[in-house]
């Protein structure tokens, strides 16, 4: 009777816990690219974080008025936010100004030491391993101001910076030609499966569709503009299996589903062909004149 008494109580507690976890634990989403800054707002008090993007989710945390907390995503008057290292949750949009001018960066040195001011001669207060994404505040003079693991502020060098742009095609890393300056002004992506085409080509930032369709030995290619640092830039995409359904004019978000890697154009295999170039003005800059080819790899990494 009293094991079947304890059966019956630990039934119940599963249950229970089942039931609350929901309330209890908001999925990791750390920052990534997209990921922007804000700041604590709130009149007078500290501002609730929450559960679910719901005045009855879990208390989890307050944050003090002036907090500078990463931007997750929004969900409708709810923002997600990292407010710590793993720690993420929910708050209301109405108390949360957001920074402008803030642009996600990932960290490509081993680790990288996180100062208490611009400079080595500042106290190292921690230090953030290589991939991780942080949120620059400002830069200058080779020193970046970040927000990390959630409400941290530091900085760290710009140098060791980078990889800002989402990898263009998620389904494989292979690298079939890289970059070479006056000859080469991109890199070829392969196919994860050599010669079979349909691999998803999603843009690396967002921004305004300014070209989409054929192109001389481009094949179907898509031209991106988009603003990366205070910067003109463009991305382009190209050999595509067919004509991408963005039109010229349309705006993307990073990580969009333009067309399917193929092998159109002047290509001597599945591929993609990838380049990103300094724009000369802030205009389309659809001709070759009018941007810089740079190499991808200082914006993009795998």
């Amino acid at each position: 009777m009293i094991k079947a008494n304890r059966r019956k109580a630990v039934v119940l507690m599963i249950i229970v816990i089942t039931l609350l976890l929901p309330n209890l634990a908001v999925s990791a989403q750390a920052a990534q690219t997209g990921s922007s800054a804000g700041v604590v707002s709130t009149s007078w008090g500290a501002l609730n974080v929450r559960s679910a993007p719901d005045a009855g989710g879990a208390l989890l945390t307050k944050l003090p008025k002036g907090t500078y907390v990463t931007l997750i995503e929004k969900t409708g008057s709810w923002w997600k936010i990292e407010y710590a290292a793993s720690g993420y949750g929910y708050v209301s949009a109405q108390y949360i100004t957001a920074v402008t001018g803030t642009y996600a960066m990932k960290v490509t040195a081993g680790w990288l030491n996180v100062r208490t001011g611009a400079g080595t001669t500042h106290a190292v207060k921690s230090a953030l391993p290589w991939g991780k994404t942080v949120i620059v505040l400002s830069a200058g003079s080779g020193w970046s101001r970040i927000l990390y693991n959630g409400t941290q502020i530091g900085y760290v060098s710009s140098a060791y910076l980078g990889g800002a742009m989402v990898w263009p095609v998620p389904a494989t890393a292979k690298i079939n030609q890289h970059y070479k300056a006056g000859s080469h002004l991109g890199i070829d992506i392969g196919a994860s499966s050599r010669g079979i085409a349909g691999d998803a080509v999603v843009a690396a930032q967002s921004g305004k569709v300014v070209y989409s369709g054929w192109l001389n030995g481009y094949g179907y290619v898509v031209y991106i503009n988009s603003i990366l640092n205070g910067t003109p830039i463009q991305t382009r995409y190209a050999h595509l299996q067919s004509a991408s359904y963005l039109k010229a004019g349309y705006t993307v978000n990073a990580g969009q589903w333009i067309e399917a890697m193929g092998n159109s154009g002047t290509s001597s295999g599945v591929h993609l062909h990838f380049e990103v170039r300094i724009r000369k003005s802030t205009a389309d800059c659809i001709a070759n004149a009018d941007s810089t080819p740079v190499n991808p790899f200082n914006y993009v990494s795998y």
